[in-house]
């Protein structure tokens, strides 16, 4: 009777733990982030109707139905993106599009160390961020549990080898005291980037990306 019970014992351990790696260790409740990826599922598939983004990528995020556009499309897209993200009726829609630019590395490299040094960063939850990596150019989106944590995560990631600029979108949960707002953008250059930079390196911030904050009615 023992080794009966002992089998469903250890796939019931297994599977708290892949809770507690993915779901519980977010922020948002259960039912928050069912709706959250819904959302951002709903978006994805209206941009890829019709052949909309043939060719060209957009990865969507969505945080307490703030939704996160991220990718490099021709300027001719990006405001029909948006307004396609926009009719899902979400809280608001920020759009980061990267300048075209050749890497000097395998975004894919960049992207293992870059988790690494994540997972490895003392005080930080990873799993609750997010990562998109774009010519050495880090954004980091989530739902981090305190302030401290969101500087980590920049810190962590501005000192990753290869890494040119980080722009930070992690969120604090909505409170009632501050409001359901999405989080402010911030951005900064990388510590250790390649020899050949894709941008400014002199200042401790760079302003370079276009990125536009639409509420549900627009900007």
């Amino acid at each position: 009777m023992k080794k009966t019970l002992l089998l469903p014992f250890i796939l019931l351990v297994f599977l708290i733990q892949g809770c507690a790696y993915g779901i519980i260790d977010d922020k948002r409740l259960i039912d928050t982030m069912s709706s959250d990826k819904a959302l951002s599922s709903s978006i994805k598939t209206a941009l890829l109707k019709d052949s909309f983004l043939d060719g060209f990528s957009v990865s969507v995020y969505s945080y307490y139905k703030h939704v996160f556009l991220i990718g490099e499309i021709p300027e001719n897209l990006q405001e029909k993106a948006v307004s396609i993200a926009q009719s899902k009726k979400p809280n608001s829609v920020t759009a980061h599009w990267f300048t075209k630019k050749k890497a000097a590395e395998s975004d894919f490299l960049l992207s293992g160390r870059l988790r690494t040094a994540l997972i490895g960063a003392k005080g930080l939850s990873s799993t609750r961020i997010d990562t998109e990596i774009n010519a050495g150019r880090v954004v980091l989106l989530g739902v981090i549990g305190t302030d401290e944590e969101r500087k980590i995560a920049i810190r962590t990631a501005r000192n990753v080898q290869g890494v040119q600029h980080v722009i930070s979108y992690p969120m604090l949960p909505p409170r009632a005291e501050t409001g359901d707002k999405p989080p402010a953008k911030e951005e900064y250059n990388g510590l250790n980037p390649t020899k050949k930079s894709t941008g400014r390196q002199k200042g401790a911030e760079v302003q370079e990306e276009p990125v536009q904050t639409f509420g549900p009615s627009g900007i």
